[in-house]
């Protein structure tokens, strides 16, 4: 998951990247001083904390031109001030935390954030000149092959994809996924059963083989997910 905090006050820029690291799970973290900096990093984030009020470009500014530029970041707002809470949300705000950050309601936003992240990801395919869209939660794997992969889904479905299974890997990390052998990276969210050094998946019979060296971090990473997704195990 990438994360963008940006705020002058470089005392909340630390504050908000301590507690967000903290919690569990791959998390990149970038900071910025002001809005123009963030805008010229073309960069684009999961989730954007932006300070409303700041010299230069504002928040509400920056956010107006991310949102024009057709960037669909989860924006949370931070502020002082309540009266701005109106202006935020013509911007879709996800959040609105006021100042200073009370970390029980900076959870509640991350938790809330990562729920609607995980029900919106989707996977773009391009395969024989045409463009599909797969959400995340309908993947099964990635199986790599020679320069590409196959992508399977809950479906049925095997898309052929260009991209190598490093790519995917850097592109699905922090969104529940997890690369279990050189061949495979399989949806945490899918697994119905470990055993031994082998993983099934949902709806399906034969089981894929988990290498001993991924072993270990595989089911601290499956684990993890449980515990973060409230299942009973």
């Amino acid at each position: 998951m990438k994360i963008a905090i940006c705020d002058d006050e470089k005392p909340m820029r630390s504050l908000l990247r301590q507690k967000i690291a903290a919690r569990s799970g791959n998390i990149k973290i970038t900071e910025f001083s002001d809005g123009s900096e963030l805008l010229n990093s073309k960069e684009s984030f999961d989730i954007i904390f932006l300070d409303i009020e700041m010299p230069r470009l504002d928040g509400m500014e920056t956010a107006a031109k991310l949102r024009s530029a057709g960037l669909d970041s989860l924006m949370i707002f931070l502020t002082s001030h309540e009266e701005f809470v109106r202006d935020a949300f013509k911007v879709k705000a996800f959040r609105f935390l006021p100042k200073p950050v009370d970390e029980r309601e900076l959870n509640e936003a991350m938790n809330e954030a990562e729920k609607e992240l995980s029900s919106q990801d989707k996977l773009i395919i391009e395969q024989r000149g045409r463009i599909y869209e797969v959400l995340t939660s309908d993947v099964l794997y990635i199986e790599a092959y020679g320069d590409g992969t196959y992508i399977y889904d809950n479906a049925g479905n095997v898309y052929d994809s260009k991209k190598q299974l490093n790519q995917w890997e850097e592109e699905l990390s922090g969104h529940g996924f997890f690369k279990i052998h050189r061949s495979y990276m399989v949806s945490l969210g899918q697994v119905a059963k470990i055993e031994g050094a082998t993983v099934t998946l949902a709806g399906l019979q034969k089981p894929l083989s988990v290498s001993r060296r991924n072993l270990s971090a595989f089911k601290e990473a499956y684990l993890d997910h449980v515990r973060k997704n409230a299942r009973v195990i």
